[in-house]
């Protein structure tokens, strides 16, 4: 029953629009005016870049400003981590809802609301009066960026096709790197010579430049026939993964064997079983879950979990290492993590490319063990290592990075049903999210439980002035290991997704 509906799905994209576009001797009667046909797909491609470079900006630039947002509203630390804690635990609970809407309505008309909504809630982030007034906008906002990070991989993936697809993601992955290289400096700058408030602001012109330019390329989609939202799955969904989410992020500060963290894991496990019931009953789910058994799409999916798991378990630490085991200044140090996502925006196109031509496997799985190269020689690192030495390690992490999440993407959305597109897009942004969540936690447990072991050790060997910092790097370097450990298995699922091309 279940394959015989994916079969069905996969003749019904037969019927749909073509993936090439047509070619310019013939220009398409219903295209934007004024478009050169044979350029169209590129132009769509400029709207989706531009969307992700906003949400990727957005997410980059916040960070660098909430110590001084702490200072203006006179809060606490704990207070102030939920303009972030806000923001990714909407992304991370409405993704996979906001991709079925895609897929019902037509992925131009949610991409445009994504738009508005998050060029409107940047603005009144900006105007906040209170912190709170600042995470309830966080909120709002986050759902323009849940509607835009959805959708953006579902449009490339619809207007090009196998022979282009992997091409045109690698060069979208350029936007990201650009918006996590700028995000920092941009942010630091605008605090410091403006107000914290512009890092908000910013977005208003770029916002309404990108409504402008999507409105115009985005060919129009007709609703599917027939459709209906799938309710009683998006509320399951939602509290699912609020509650696994909450967890994660919580789990250090609260205790991960406090009453709080096993009680929002034992409902995340009620609420993810009683869904995935749910979905296999539903006419229309909101997730089909037949499409794990499409190998492409689990094994693919499965391989992003754990490379931004393992990714981000060492990541989230090197500021740590560079400022409080190194002595840096912030700005020092975000100018030194810059080789990982310049080296990305060199690398993915490339490797986009290579990947339309040989298939998704080869690429995706040296770039996993390029990935794991690299984690390894970040444990080499020391108190003592120059800049030079830290640069070509992040280097080689950043080529890992490039060569794996190009062809990867690819590899799941070239895969699944054309009315599933939005669905699967979805899914890919849900699973990146989840593994920057579980770095992150492991990154804090590793280094939570280590540090205390290697003060035991230190003293007495080490000056009391050196104790704290000795032993910080090398519980960061603990956690280094176990990064090296996650990542490795993403080079065993990378290999089982087969070779489709």
């Amino acid at each position: 029953m279940g394959d015989d509906h994916l079969r069905a799905e996969q003749a019904e994209t037969r019927t749909e629009t073509p993936a090439e576009p047509i070619a310019p001797s013939a220009p398409p009667s219903d295209g934007p005016p004024g478009i050169v046909p044979g350029r169209h797909k590129w132009l769509v491609l400029s709207t989706v870049s531009v969307g992700t470079f906003m949400a990727t900006l957005d997410s980059s630039i916040v960070n660098i400003s909430l110590p001084t947002i702490q200072q203006h509203f006179g809060v606490s630390l704990s207070t102030v981590e939920w303009v972030v804690v806000a923001y990714l635990l909407t992304l991370g609970t409405l993704l996979l809802s906001v991709g079925r809407l895609g897929d019902m309505v037509g992925y131009k008309r949610v991409y445009l609301g994504g738009f508005a909504l998050f060029t409107l809630a940047s603005v009144l982030c900006g105007a906040s009066q209170s912190i709170w007034m600042l995470i309830g906008f966080r909120v709002l906002q986050a759902v323009g960026g849940t509607m835009l990070q959805a959708m953006g991989p579902a449009i490339t993936t619809r207007t090009f096709g196998s022979q282009e697809r992997g091409r045109a993601l690698g060069l979208n992955a350029i936007s990201v790197s650009l918006g996590l290289t700028i995000g920092p400096t941009l942010g630091g700058v605008l605090t410091e010579f403006a107000s914290w408030r512009w890092i908000f602001y910013i977005n208003l012109p770029v916002g309404i430049f990108a409504i402008l330019w999507a409105w115009r390329v985005l060919e129009p989609e007709g609703r599917r026939a027939r459709q209906m939202f799938d309710i009683p799955g998006a509320a399951l969904s939602f509290g699912a993964l609020l509650a696994l989410l909450l967890a994660l992020i919580e789990g250090q500060r609260w205790g991960w064997g406090s009453a709080q963290v096993i009680g929002l894991l034992l409902a995340a496990a009620v609420l993810g079983t009683a869904f995935i019931v749910v979905e296999l009953h539903h006419r229309q789910p909101m997730l089909d879950v037949r499409l794990f058994r499409i190998r492409s799409f689990w094994a693919g999916n499965l391989s992003l979990l754990i490379v931004f798991s393992g990714l981000f378990t060492a990541t989230f630490l090197m500021p740590f290492f560079l400022q409080q085991g190194q002595g840096l200044s912030p700005f020092a140090a975000g100018l030194l993590l810059t080789p990982v996502p310049l080296t990305t925006l060199v690398v993915a196109p490339i490797s986009g490319a290579l990947s339309d031509r040989i298939g998704p496997r080869l690429p995706a799985t040296l770039g996993a063990a390029v990935m794991t190269l690299g984690l390894y020689t970040l444990t080499q690192l020391h108190v003592g290592s120059s800049a030079s030495d830290l640069i070509w390690r992040l280097v080689v992490l950043g080529v890992g990075q490039g060569l794996f999440f190009s062809p990867n993407s690819s590899a799941i959305l070239g895969a699944v049903p054309r009315p599933r597109l939005g669905t699967a897009s979805a899914t890919v942004a849900q699973m990146r999210i989840f593994g920057q969540v579980l770095g992150i936690a492991v990154a804090g447990a590793v280094v939570a439980s280590r540090l205390p072991v290697h003060l035991a050790e230190l003293t007495g060997q080490v000056p009391p002035a050196a104790l704290q910092r000795d032993a910080l790097i090398l519980a960061i370097r603990d956690a280094f290991i176990v990064a090296i450990a996650i990542s490795a298995i993403a080079v065993v699922t990378s290999i089982l997704r087969g070779n489709q091309k």
